[in-house]
């Protein structure tokens, strides 16, 4: 934990996000704003695509701020879940749409953890933020993780913090 939180501290932190919609650009776009190095992930190579050509897609995003964060290099976009590999935080922001029986379906939400696990290492963050039912984290999200053959609280760090936006 002292080494996470040293690069936290100290801004040498690399920061990932998981999911470049609604909630995920506008944090990953913040956390560069704050002076950190910002690796943004999503499968759809649209948006990667927008997100590296500074071309925002969200109304909560200032274009000039997109803009320039990607110009400067502290930001920028990718579908390649191995660049994971090179970030000390990562937080999960995909969708959680309801099914057909009113239940949050969590397929995003459990895909993303599994990409992440061949990139994980020692002393890194993960945090979910999508909405999801209680329990997610610590019933779902921790034995994929700890697939990865390291141990939570131990190797890594997992945490739950859900999105709002207003």
């Amino acid at each position: 934990m002292n080494i996470l939180k040293s690069k936290l501290l100290n801004k040498t932190a690399v920061l990932g996000v998981i999911g470049l919609g609604y909630v995920g650009l506008p944090l990953a776009v913040e956390k560069a704003k704050a002076g950190f190095k910002t690796i943004g992930f999503d499968i759809q190579k649209s948006k990667v695509e927008m997100v590296n050509s500074g071309h925002n897609y969200i109304g909560d995003v200032v274009n000039e701020d997109l803009e320039s964060l990607v110009k400067t290099g502290i930001l920028s976009a990718t579908s390649d879940f191995s660049f994971v590999a090179k970030a000390d935080c990562v937080c999960i922001c995909v969708p959680t749409p309801l099914d057909k029986h009113q239940q949050p379906d969590i397929t995003y939400v459990k895909n993303s953890a599994e990409s992440i696990v061949p990139f994980m290492h020692k002393d890194m963050l993960i945090v979910l933020e999508s909405t999801t039912y209680p329990g997610t984290t610590e019933e779902l999200i921790k034995p994929i993780l700890e697939k990865s053959g390291l141990k939570c609280c131990k190797d890594f760090f997992l945490a739950f913090s859900p999105e709002m936006v207003i």
